[in-house]
This record gives C-alpha cells, structure tokens and sequence, in this order.
C-alpha cells in the first residue's frame, strides 16, 4: 500500500512540487522560477485592482465586483504561499506521517486495511474536486475568447479577443490589438490563471487530506475498542495501550494540523463571505446588460466548496470522535475488574471528553460556521443591492 500515497495525491502533490512544496529545497535556481512568476503575477494584479478602482469611479459596479473577484485569488494565493513557508517544517512533518502511515498500512488486520482503503478513495476524490474546480474555470476564460474568435472569423469580422478584458497604462492599451502585444498579453493572463489554480491546488488539499487522515484513525481505534473485550482477556492491556497509542498520536496529528491551517480556513471563510456576494451581484448585473459571465460562476461554486468541504470535514471529526467517546463508555468496562484498565478507560474518557476538529483563530470549523458565512454572504450581498441599486 505505500505506493498508494503518490497515486492518491499526485493531483495535490505535483502542483505542490511545482510551486511551494515544504520537502523541496530552496536553491537559487528554485528562487528565479519562483520569483519570476510571482512578478508577473503581481503586475497583473496591480493592473486588475486599477481597473477597479477605474470601473467603481465610473459607476459601472458589475465590473468592479469581476474585477475585484479575480483581484481576491492574488490574495488568496499570497496568504497561501506565506503559510507554506512560515509552516514549511511542520506541513513537512504532516506529509512525512501520511506516507510512513500508508507504507504501514500492509500491517493492519484485514477489517482496518478496508477502513484504511475507504478513506484513501475519499483523498483521492477530494484532489480531483479541487483539481478539476480550478481547471474548470481557467478553460472556461480559455474557451470564451476562443469561441468568441472564431464566430467573430466566421460572421466575416474577425478581430482578437482577449482572454480577460482589462484597461492598461496608455502605451499598451494602444497597441493591444496587434498580434505580439496581444499573444504577450495573453499569455500574461493565462500564467496568471495557471499560478491562482496551482497556488489553491497545491495548498487547498493539504487539510481536506489530514481531516480524513486523522478521521481514518479515529475510526480504526473504534473498531479496536469494540473489540476490546473479545477474546483473551490476556491481552486486554496491550489492546487498551494500542488503542491509547493510537488516539494520542491523531491527537497529536490533529494539532499540528490546526497549527498550519487556523489561519488559512479563518480568512477563508472571511473572504469567502466578500467574494461570494460580489460574484453573484456581477452575475446578476451582467444578465441586465445582457451578459451572461459563465466563467464566473464556478467563482461563486470554488468558493462555496472551498469552505462547505472542509467544515463539513471538520464536523465529521468531531462526530467520529464523539463515536469514539461513547465505545469507550459502551465497551463493557463495567464487567472488567482490572483497575488498572479501569483507570485507563477513565483517563481516556476524559481526553476524548475534548473535541477534536480544526479550531479557527474564533470558531470550530464545522457546519454551523459554514452556515454562518451563507449568512453574512447573504446580508452583504443585500446590502450592495441596497446601496448601489
């Protein structure tokens, strides 16, 4: 089964590798490439925040809030790779433990290797969401100026389309319609698209794929507390020391994990509830214009499925530990004279007594912080109609 990490994660793990990956190290040669994209990555967000700034003075608040949508990933990936750097030794630690964990997988009796097996298919569709989402919405930004060229050669009115239409500093908004200054520009855009999906795609995985790590484990030590008091009783010390074993080191897991991402799932949500509501109303403007922006609806899907997920994870966390708490409490220890697993269940009891989810720097992360970002989404997207309508 070790080889299994690679095959399951290649999806997070080669744009990882691609980007920022913590077990990469970092040489001159690494730091160019990195620099490089970063340049233009940032110019092109400079350019996006002019033009809405340009757009909100002129009053034409749709464009704006598209703008100001594309301007939100810059910062989105800046906030992800800060943390890939200041948390570079502990995301390390994080995937060292995954691995070792799969290449001890072939140990496990055969009812854990399929419980490991399920949550291994688990990791796998959470990659190919994240990938796909973001791949999506770049094609479709590529597919839109493709299209829009051809009907344009076919209807005898050719002219280029570029792949986002932004305004720029007099020398280059003059000359934007030759084919150099726009193949140029073109390309600029797309590497823009493919830095925002790679910098979400390498990062994004990375607690998705530790809560259904740890979720895997807290499963497997129910399984073994079920099983406690089967068997000979011979063994029922070792079976409780294992069991106790195995949820210190999730526990510990999960702490590491809520070092690295606090943060991370704090401004997601926090950001999340501006973009969310700003997407919708640039959609629900432009179908007054006439124009319907298929290419920023799956803005407003990448971003409820960039918080639903995780705290629906989160929350399943916490009900897979709760499952835990209550087979130790229903696991018979009532009929057990030994005091000295008596004494372990109890000191078991009570460190189970405390959740295990992922702790934002105000809130658990679970379905009701979730619920309460549609809320504020929802009264800011009010507002705006309020406002500007």
């Amino acid at each position: 089964m070790a080889d299994k990490f690679e095959k399951t994660l290649k999806l997070f793990l080669i744009p990882m590798r691609l980007l920022s990956s913590p077990e990469a190290p970092i040489t001159f040669k690494w730091f160019i490439r990195y620099i490089s994209g970063f340049i233009i990555f940032t110019l092109l967000a400079i350019v996006m925040i002019y033009n809405t700034y340009i757009s909100v003075k002129n009053r034409v608040f749709f464009e704006a809030c598209r703008n100001m949508t594309l301007s939100l990933t810059y910062f989105g990936c800046c906030l992800n790779s800060m943390l890939s750097f200041w948390h570079r030794r502990s995301l390390k630690t994080l995937l060292e433990t995954i691995r070792n964990d799969y290449k001890m997988a072939d140990q496990l009796p055969p009812e854990e290797q399929l419980i490991f097996e399920d949550y291994d298919r688990k990791k796998n569709l959470m990659c190919k969401i994240w990938f796909h989402l973001f791949t999506l919405s770049l094609f479709l930004f590529v597919f839109k100026a493709l299209t829009l060229m051809f009907y344009y050669y076919f209807i005898g009115e050719f002219r280029l389309v570029h792949l986002y239409e932004l305004t720029y500093p007099d020398y280059i908004e003059k000359r934007k319609g030759e084919l150099v200054i726009y193949l140029i520009i073109f390309f600029c855009v797309f590497l823009y698209g493919v830095i925002s999906g790679l910098g979400f795609v390498s990062f994004v995985p990375y607690g998705t794929t530790c809560m259904l790590h740890a979720c895997g484990h807290l499963e497997i030590a129910r399984k073994r507390i079920d099983a406690l008091f089967t068997g000979d009783p011979r063994y029922v010390n070792d079976k409780l020391k294992n069991i106790a074993q195995l949820l210190q080191y999730t526990y510990n897991f999960m702490e590491n994990t809520n070092g690295c991402f606090r943060l991370f799932y704090d401004a997601t949500l926090k950001l999340s509830a501006i973009a969310i509501p700003v997407t919708f109303y640039a959609l629900l403007e432009g179908l007054k214009h006439g124009e319907f922006s298929l290419e920023f609806t799956t803005f407003v899907l990448n971003a409820i499925v960039l918080t639903s997920i995780p705290c629906y994870l989160s929350d399943k966390l916490l009900e897979k530990g709760e499952e835990v708490r209550l087979a130790l409490y229903s696991c018979g220890w009532e009929c057990e004279y030994n005091r000295r697993v008596r004494i372990t269940i109890l000191l078991l009891l009570t460190r189970c007594s405390r959740p295990i989810a992922v702790q934002t720097m105000f809130t658990t992360l679970c379905l009701y912080a979730v619920t309460d970002m549609f809320q504020q989404a929802y009264t800011i997207l009010n507002l705006m109609n309020a406002v500007w309508n």
